[in-house]
């Protein structure tokens, strides 16, 4: 892509990789598309422990445990510091990937520098206060964010649904920022006999997936509740839970025996459980995306899943899988049941399952957000240059020499 080599950009966030959550990861492969691409970048995190060797640079500060999310860190940054390695980096462009305090520092600096920011939305943080007992403090929460997302250019958001869900919310300027999935790295072929053994799963019994946070807005009560329905009923279905969080304790203390916790997979393990189990169960309402849906799919499993929020930008009802009412232990259970019987409808689901997801290209998702960060610091720069045509603003001078269009 012509011309965005002379782009630099300084991406704040709150999380980062190797923390295991879908934020995090959707940053590191930021970073990293935007380094394959000429553009460099520098990402101002909370340390993570992340080591040294990546073509981007990385500034971290120290921090503390976030009380709902205690694997993500609120970052204590020394701003002073930061400042002045941003001025020796001399960004182009501010991106807000998180709105606390590493996007409070991003937003604060690219004010007092007279650069663009662009922000984006990941995580139905307001939704999720009812979850954890603070309801109350949903509609200052909305307007703490209407207030962040206001003074970006851009706000990206993954889907349809959350775009939606801003405009009523009066957040501006909005834009896609879709997701994508390594398709070689989740696949069918990486299904493992031995995983299913591990499992303890019959020769021709089913096994039920779960990849994500253990939380209290991923609802995983539904996915017990309706797991011990089809218990009753099929002896040969299990359930793999993968994953960790603050109700992982809880949960294997009160799931039946037979349910399986993984804990954490990543890589390869990650890979083989997707592809070595039969149908991928998600019970949550609360998403922006999904990401874990689109690794499923290309793994080739059918999902079953509320029709709710950023699920749906993946899950279309007996294509892919099947959607079933939010909330609901009964519905829930049910459409595993009509997978189980009817096994020339699983094997369909499945195998569309991974046609749709082979749509889902990472390159073209980076591409269009690579042209995007262009379109911003070209527009900056020209209006820049209407008020000061003055070439001692090293911003503005190099910006002005990019191409108009990107190729």
């Amino acid at each position: 892509m012509e011309g965005c080599a002379k782009v630099r950009v300084a991406i704040f966030t709150d999380t980062f990789v190797p923390q295991v959550n879908g934020v995090a990861r959707t940053v590191g492969r930021l970073a990293e598309a935007l380094e394959a691409r000429g553009i460099t970048s520098i990402v101002l995190s909370p340390d993570t422990g992340l080591k040294s060797g990546h073509g981007y640079c990385i500034y971290f500060s120290p921090g503390f445990n976030f009380p709902f999310y205690p694997e993500c860190k609120i970052a204590i940054p020394n701003y002073s510091d930061m400042r002045r390695r941003l001025d020796r980096f001399k960004p182009d462009l501010v991106h807000l990937v998180t709105e606390f305090s590493m996007g409070l520092c991003g937003l604060r600096y690219a004010s007092m520098a007279g650069i663009p920011a662009v922000g984006s939305y990941h995580t139905n943080l307001p939704q999720y206060l009812s979850y954890y007992g603070f309801s109350f403090l949903s509609h200052w929460a909305w307007k703490y964010l209407r207030w962040f997302h206001n003074r970006c250019l851009i706000n990206y958001c993954p889907s349809e649904s959350s775009m939606r869900l801003l405009e009523g919310k009066g957040i501006k300027n909005l834009d896609i920022w879709g997701r994508g999935v390594d398709n070689t790295f989740f696949s069918p072929e990486k299904r493992r006999l031995s995983f299913r053994t591990r499992a303890e799963v019959a020769r021709n019994g089913t096994l039920l997936l779960y990849v994500g946070r253990l939380a209290p807005e991923k609802e995983l009560d539904i996915l017990i509740g309706a797991y011990c329905i089809l218990r009753k009923e099929y002896r040969d279905i299990n359930l793999v839970i993968t994953g960790g969080g603050p109700m992982a304790a809880k949960l294997m203390r009160e799931a039946p025996s037979e349910v399986i916790f993984t804990g954490y997979l990543d890589g390869e393990e990650l890979a083989a459980a997707y592809a070595s189990s039969d149908i991928f169960v998600f019970p949550s309402t609360t998403e922006t995306y999904g990401n874990v849906l689109l690794e499923a799919m290309s793994s080739g499993l059918p999902v079953v899943a509320p029709n709710s929020g950023g699920v749906m930008e993946n899950l279309v009802h007996r294509y892919n899988g099947l959607a079933c009412r939010p909330h609901s232990v009964g519905d829930m259970a049910e459409a595993v049941v009509l997978l189980k019987e009817n096994p020339g409808l699983r094997r369909t689901l499945a195998e569309q399952a991974r046609a749709h997801a082979l749509t889902r290209s990472w390159d073209s998702v980076f591409d269009r957000l690579a042209e995007g960060y262009y379109g911003v610091v070209s527009e900056s720069a020209r209006k820049c240059s209407v008020k000061d045509d003055s070439p001692e603003k090293s911003f503005k001078h190099r910006l002005l020499e990019i191409p108009e269009k990107v190729k």
